[in-house]
């Protein structure tokens, strides 16, 4: 599965389903902010540990966010690693 979107300066991301289920997010950015569970590309997304991943689905919860090395020059991208929400029954 691969999914593009755009930030709010108009940069195409792409958001591609890894054989081990994570996800790859990445794009042009000039710069991005991440460390302590938290990914942030110029523009957006955000993405923070404990948030759902509402590009894919609204059941999937961030577990984990990793920067990756890219050699492309003013891209960025992370690795998201993912885990089930369980809706509670009413």
């Amino acid at each position: 599965m691969v999914k593009k979107f755009k930030s709010r300066y108009g940069d195409e991301r792409t958001l591609t389903l890894l054989e081990d289920g994570s996800y790859r997010v990445e794009g042009r950015s000039l710069y991005s902010r991440h460390g302590d569970g938290l990914f942030d590309f110029e523009g957006g997304p955000c993405y923070i540990v404990g948030d759902r991943l509402l590009d894919v689905a609204d059941d999937l919860v961030i577990e984990s966010v990793k920067a990756e090395e890219t050699s492309m020059r003013d891209h960025a991208c992370c690795r998201i690693t993912v885990k089930q929400h369980m809706k509670r029954k009413k």
